[in-house]
């Protein structure tokens, strides 16, 4: 019985690790921290900020998935001369740290971020960012044992594979508006591991349009409409549809991504802290196996 349930884990890897390594879940961190998805946001709306979330899918008691991203923005000359307003131009240094785990495989990207801010009006600015990135992908099949030790489909022992890539992103935004689009993966390669037997997982090139307006009831409340709109593996669009409430000492959003799921968030302030908690419920289950729950700190100067 427990060979049996070996082979369905690894079956499940396997299909799962297609889906997963192409499309690395941008999307689960991008209303929590868009800088994750477009380097023209680094530094955009502060000096300095730093950004620790972890996304964890519970299912039955275990974690079959768990993904974790660091970022950390800052804008160097901003931050030296104090006489500088929001709306002067800037430059902004990031980097955006990203992992995921899902069963015996694990996948790094690596970002390096330089980005430039510059006003078009008095109250808006045209935000242009490059990022140059590495990418890791590693599979570990002895933390398996199939029936078949000979089964040439399968790899033996750990191998890995990198690629590099880059990307650029533009922002216009304003006070209450923001406009954006982004590029990833400008020169799409193939995970070429250095067994013979492996198949090679190719990745491709990520896009991401995303809208937002501020309707302001009043200095302090304002309800917060956003769409983004992206690619993915399968040649369809996917979107997400979200909408935040500003409460001033509480924000609560509510979305729907086009996964066939619903997620709903709160973010509490603590002084120049922030965290967030999310919770992704899917509407049917095709949608992996359960709930995806989403953990966030952030520091922001």
């Amino acid at each position: 019985m427990k060979e049996i349930k070996k082979i369905l884990i690894f079956i499940f890897v396997v299909f799962t690790l297609q889906l997963k390594a192409q499309d690395f879940p941008y999307h689960y961190f991008t209303h929590i921290d868009p800088f994750v998805n477009n380097p023209s946001m680094a530094a955009l709306n502060y000096k300095l900020t730093t950004n620790i979330s972890s996304y964890n899918l519970w299912a039955g008691g275990f974690k079959p998935l768990n993904d974790f991203i660091i970022s950390f923005a800052i804008s160097p000359g901003f931050v030296k001369n104090e006489k500088n307003r929001y709306y002067d131009s800037r430059y902004a240094l990031g980097t955006v740290y990203q992992h995921e785990v899902i069963g015996p495989t694990s996948f790094d990207v690596l970002q390096l971020i330089y980005a430039y801010h510059i006003p078009l009006t008095p109250s808006t600015l045209l935000s242009l960012g490059v990022n140059a990135s590495a990418e890791h992908l590693a599979i570990d099949i002895n933390s398996l044992h199939p029936l078949d030790g000979d089964d040439p489909r399968l790899l033996s022992g750990n191998d890995n594979s990198f690629l590099f890539d880059g990307g650029f992103g533009a922002t216009v935004s304003g006070k209450d508006f923001k406009i954006s689009f982004s590029a990833f993966n400008l020169a799409p390669g193939v995970f070429r591991f250095k067994n013979a037997s492996a198949e090679e997982i190719p990745e491709y090139r990520k896009y991401f349009l995303t809208g937002n307006y501020k309707i302001r009831f009043s200095e302090v409340f304002y309800l917060q409409p956003e769409i983004t709109l992206r690619n993915t593996r399968y040649n369809k669009p996917g979107f997400d549809l979200v909408s935040m409430f500003d409460l001033n000492l509480l924000l609560v959003g509510t979305g729907y991504r086009s996964e066939s799921t619903i997620f709903i968030f709160v973010q509490v302030p603590l002084k120049d802290f922030v965290l967030t908690y999310t919770s992704e419920n899917p509407l049917n289950s095709n949608h992996m196996i359960g709930n995806g729950h989403t953990f966030s700190l952030g520091w922001r100067f």
